[in-house]
């Protein structure tokens, strides 16, 4: 062990993780100077740590092998960065320095830390029982766990790992990018969502047309043959947002990825495409129920992505937003009368036309009764509700009216109330 931990100091390029609480706690239990029962005190502590991380990143059976792994996973550093964005041009000094690294990491990969435990006449053996029928990686991202699997599976020395290690980064990236799917921007950083909406398109009712094209834009974009920015607009309850959101349970295995952006950030919108256009992956920044007051100018920083400026646009983004409003921007009778506004129709035109500068515009209506009825009858039969037919009718319409009229989602709250009177 001592050997193994103190070859730790050479490392180069993922000097980061000699600051891991985990690598810490092990580099302490090494002072000779310690009893075996301030050593036993440090290990638990260490232990405590590959349990917490276990509950939320629970992907191999090995609590050890699950902490040290993600943690390598999740350093971006000048080699990683390099697998994930040049392919098969990475610098060469790079690929040593990382080559130095990885052999010494194999070796911590693969350190027994049960053992440790019993020599200290801990019940390590007990706690660090394998049982991989208790993972269940689907809630944060199943592509991932399938890939570090793989990548475990393929290393059967340090320069297996080194190789496969290199294929990971850039099949799957590095960092939080490598890990979830889904995302949303606070502080200036992507924060990974552990639990993404699992709304798929078998699930959406009706809209046929609209879900096809959305659909067939996204896969252009995910193939580089183009796909452009997408607006969609329509009644609310109507499934915009759940059409976007399913996109990425349909194509995640093609390696997009979703950042939720809410209006007030608009301004760091220059920030995130910076940050994401030299990374590998496809990303839609997806920004639910927009709309601004006529008096609000934000909506320029979306302009100015979609049209252009100076700054080569990123090929590797697209803007998917939704919105009530079909031109996005309020319309009065002031903007009309141009009181204040020597160019006032100049100024009106630019705020009326900002939505067709989104390349695909898709609309979505509220429903007529009868596709909101058979919306209800496919829900019921999906929940296996069992009702005649004409009473489930009858019931549907009594709620629309009752509550928020006609769409997809007042049919889905419908259903379950139903459901819970069954």
């Amino acid at each position: 062990m001592y050997k193994i931990f103190a070859d730790l100091k050479q490392l180069i390029i993922y000097r980061n993780l000699l600051d891991d609480p985990v690598i810490s706690l092990c580099r302490k239990i090494m002072d000779e100077h310690l009893t075996d029962k301030d050593k036993a005190s440090l290990y638990c502590e260490a232990c405590g740590h590959l349990f917490s991380y276990y509950d939320k990143m629970p992907v191999l059976p090995d609590l050890w092998q699950n902490y040290i792994l993600g943690r390598i996973i999740a350093d971006e550093n000048p080699f990683s960065l390099a697998c994930e964005r040049d392919k098969d041009r990475i610098n060469p000094a790079f690929l040593e320095a990382g080559r130095h690294d990885l052999s010494v990491l194999y070796q911590v990969i693969n350190y027994k830390w049960e053992a440790l435990g019993n020599s200290y006449n801990l019940p390590a053996g007990i706690w660090f029982q394998a049982n991989e029928k208790n993972i269940d990686t689907a809630f944060f991202n199943p592509f991932y766990a399938s890939a570090l699997k793989e990548l475990v599976f393929l290393s059967a020395d340090a320069a297996q790992f080194f190789s496969a290690l290199i294929s990971f980064y850039q099949q799957k990236g590095c960092g939080e990018i490598a890990v979830y799917r889904a995302f949303y921007w606070e502080d200036g950083h992507l924060k990974g969502i552990t639990y993404p909406d699992p709304v798929r398109f078998e699930n959406l009712i009706g809209y046929e047309d609209q879900i096809q094209a959305l659909k067939k834009n996204t896969e252009a974009f995910l193939n580089r043959k183009g796909g452009n920015h997408v607006l969609l607009f329509g009644d609310k309850g109507t499934g915009k947002s759940s059409s976007v959101k399913a996109l990425l349970n349909e194509y995640g295995d093609q390696n997009l990825r979703m950042i939720e952006l809410q209006r007030q950030q608009l301004a760091e919108l220059n920030d995130i495409i910076d940050l994401l256009r030299r990374r590998s992956g496809f990303y839609i920044i997806f920004i639910d129920d927009l709309s601004f007051e006529d008096f609000e100018v934000e909506y320029k920083y979306l302009k100015s992505h979609i049209e252009g400026s100076l700054q080569a646009p990123a090929e590797n983004i697209r803007l998917y937003v939704t919105s009530n409003r079909r031109h996005l921007i309020r319309e009065n009778w002031g903007d009309r009368q141009h009181q204040n506004d020597v160019h006032g129709r100049e100024t009106q035109q630019e705020k009326l036309s900002f939505a067709d500068r989104f390349g695909l515009t898709l609309t979505y209506t509220s429903p007529q009764q009868n596709e909101y009825l058979a919306m209800v009858k496919e829900m019921a039969w999906q929940e296996e509700i069992q009702i005649d037919e004409a009473e489930l009718y009858r019931l549907a319409i009594q709620w629309e009216l009752r509550y928020h009229g006609r769409s997809g989602r007042t049919a889905r709250q419908f259903i379950n109330d139903l459901k819970s009177r069954m």
